[in-house]
This record gives C-alpha cells, structure tokens and sequence, in this order.
C-alpha cells in the first residue's frame, strides 16, 4: 500500500501558520512533532509574536509549584524563540520579578502586556516596565502593582493608550484611596481607554483623570463602590467620555470572580 501524506502537509506555508497560532502554547510545542513542516515553523520567530499564557488556567497546570516551575521555562524558551520580535504577552499566575524582566530585556518591540498575578511586586514591575518603550496596552489583573507600577509605567512608556486595572480588594476593604487614580492622571496623559474594575477610587479620582487624561475616550468604572457621579461630575463624565461604564452589580462582579477561581478550585 502506497504511503500517503497527512492532507495538512500540503497546506499553504501561511494557512497551516495561522492555525497553528491559534493554539495554545503547549499544544504549539507538541504539534513540532507531527511533521517536519510544522517543526520548521516552531523554529520560525515570527510564530511566537503573539503569545497567550491566560488560557493555561482552564487546563488544570498551576496546580502544583513543580508545574508553574515548569511554565517559567516553557515562557524564557518562546521568548528566546522569538528572537525579539514578541509584540504581545499575556502571563498567568506564574511570573516572577524575574520572570518579567528576562522577558524586558529580550522584548525590545513589545506592545501589549497582561500580568495576572500576585508575585509580581511593584519594585519589579516598575524595573521591567522600563524596557518597554514602546508599549500600547497595559492590563493588570489581580496583581500587587500599585501607584509605583503605575508611575513608572506611565513615565517609561510614552506610547501608553490603553491601561486596564482590576482589583478584588474592595470586597474586604471598602475604604476609598485615590492613590492610584492620581497616579494615573499625573503619568498617563495619552491614555484613550482605562478601566478600573473594582477600585476603591472616588469622585475625585475620576476628576483627576478627566483633568489629567484629555484624550480618554473609553471609561470602565464597574464596581467602584465608593464613585458617585453626581451632580456637574456626573455631567461633564457623561460629556467628555464617549463610552462610559458604570455599573455597581456585585452580583455580576462575584460571578466574575467565580469564573476565574472555580477552575483551580476543582484541581484541589
């Protein structure tokens, strides 16, 4: 019986890259191994521009300290493997102070950057986030950065248009801090989209970023419980910010919380 080729060899050099790149890291990695075809476009940089290490929370592999361990090296090899062309990260749970700024001093064209996690200390964000000249996109979640991270980034990243920042802490502690609502507004004056899920900002807060940030176009204030929006605050808001969210559901910002722990919870 003559031996036939897999119909994916014959695929278009583009097309099978653009499926590929649609995989999860680790699926990416195993796939190398089908064919030699494929094998050659892991070794292609231009395959690890783009990189997505969120989705690893809905497998199951930050269960255990030996497998985040695991992840550390997994995300230095495709860093490497990129060969200074990355243009977007997104980290899960297992980045270090370490971590980040390996990633700084090789990602020279990075412009989009999302850090979920609670290891990563202001000092080393604010150290890394140096080397990043020409970041856009900034989405901080549930991490310990605060007005320090923020300062640094907005005075280090000069092409800085996006910024999301998104808290749990208002939950336990409701009490109001306009620390890093000021911070914003005294360092990121490009900004054109901001949110600010669960902060513990006030109305002054938000009027030191109108004041501050005079080309917001997009403001997320969901669940800032203690932001009112009254009176010619609430006015001007209304006029100056052409999509405005506001919503103060903390049923909607539980379920939120849910969707994202449930999954580690179901490890244990």
């Amino acid at each position: 019986m003559a031996n036939t080729a897999a119909p994916w060899v014959d695929l278009p050099r583009e097309l099978t890259a653009n499926i590929l790149q649609r995989l999860r890291v680790d699926d990416v990695f195993r796939s190398a191994q089908v064919c030699t075809a494929w094998w050659r476009l892991w070794q292609d940089p231009s395959m690890w521009r783009y990189v997505d290490l969120w989705s690893i929370r809905y497998k199951g592999y930050i269960s255990g300290i030996g497998k985040a361990r695991d992840w550390d090296k997994i995300c230095r090899e495709v860093v490497n493997r990129s060969e200074g062309q990355l243009i977007s990260i997104k980290l899960w749970d297992f980045p270090t102070d370490d971590l980040l700024f390996y990633i700084a001093q090789r990602a020279k064209q990075l412009r989009h950057l999302g850090i979920w996690s609670s290891i990563i200390s202001d000092e080393g964000f604010s150290k890394a986030v140096n080397e990043f000249p020409l970041l856009e996109e900034l989405q901080l979640e549930y991490t310990l950065i605060s007005k320090q991270g923020i300062k640094a980034a907005g005075q280090s990243c000069h092409f800085l248009n996006s910024f999301s920042l998104i808290k749990k802490s208002w939950i336990l502690n409701e009490s109001c801090d306009d620390e890093e609502a000021f911070a914003i507004a005294e360092n990121m004056h490009g900004l054109k989209h901001l949110t600010l899920y669960g902060n513990r900002m006030t109305d002054k807060g938000v009027e030191a970023i109108l004041d501050g940030c005079p080309r917001l176009q997009s403001l997320n204030l969901d669940h800032c419980h203690n932001v009112r929006l009254e009176g010619e605050l609430g006015k001007r808001c209304y006029q100056q910010i052409k999509d405005l969210s506001y919503n103060k559901d903390d049923g909607a910002y539980l379920l939120d919380l849910l969707e994202d722990y449930m999954p580690l919870c179901q490890m244990k």
